[in-house]
C-alpha cells in the first residue's frame, strides 16, 4: 500500500481520485475508514450518498445516520427512521421528537445520562397491550430491513477493507 495515491483504484494512506481506495479516502466514489465523497463507503462516510458506521450525507445509511433522509439504528434527520432511536420526522423505535414518532414512546437523551433527573427515561404513557404487540413486531420489521439494507453491504465492505 502507497502513502499517497492520486488516480483511479490506486489503495494507500491518503487517496484522491474519482474511485479513491485508501484509509482516507477523497473522491466521487470514496471506500475507506474516512471516506469523502459523492458516494462515499466507510467507517466513518461523509458524502451525498453515505454509506458507514456513522454515516454523515443527504442521504445516511449506517449504524449512526445523519441527513435529510437517514437509515439507521440511531438516526436523525429530516426523515429518519431508526431502529433503536430516531431525532426528526420520521419513524424508530424511541423518538427524541414525540412519543408519536417512537414505536415505544419519547425517550429523553438528556434524563439517560444525568442521575439526578427528575422523570422517566423513556415516556410512553403506558402502552396498551395491543401497541406493545405492535411496536415489538414494527421494531423486528425495522431491524430485519436494517440489516438487509445496511448491514450486510457494510459488512461486506468492512471486510474488503
Amino acid at each position: 500500500m502507497q502513502l499517497v495515491a492520486m488516480g483511479d483504484g490506486t489503495p494507500a494512506v491518503l487517496a484522491v481520485g474519482p474511485r479513491a481506495v485508501g484509509v482516507f479516502a477523497v473522491g466521487q466514489e470514496a471506500s475507506g475508514i474516512i471516506a469523502i465523497g459523492q458516494i462515499a463507503t466507510g467507517v466513518i462516510a461523509v458524502g451525498q450518498f453515505a454509506r458507514g458506521v456513522v454515516a454523515i450525507g443527504q442521504l445516511a445509511i449506517g449504524a449512526v445516520a445523519v441527513g435529510q433522509g437517514a437509515f439507521g439504528l440511531c438516526a436523525a434527520g429530516m426523515g429518519a427512521i431508526g431502529v433503536v432511536f430516531q431525532a426528526g420526522f420520521g419513524i424508530g423505535g424511541t423518538s427524541a421528537i414525540s412519543s408519536k414518532f417512537g414505536l415505544w414512546g419519547k425517550l429523553h437523551v438528556d434524563r439517560v445520562f444525568d442521575p439526578h433527573a427528575r422523570g422517566p427515561i423513556l415516556e410512553n404513557g403506558g402502552l396498551p397491550g395491543w401497541r406493545v404487540a405492535l411496536a415489538l413486531v414494527g421494531t423486528l420489521i425495522l431491524a430485519g430491513a436494517w440489516w438487509k439494507i445496511t448491514g450486510e453491504p457494510l459488512r461486506a465492505a468492512i471486510r474488503e477493507m
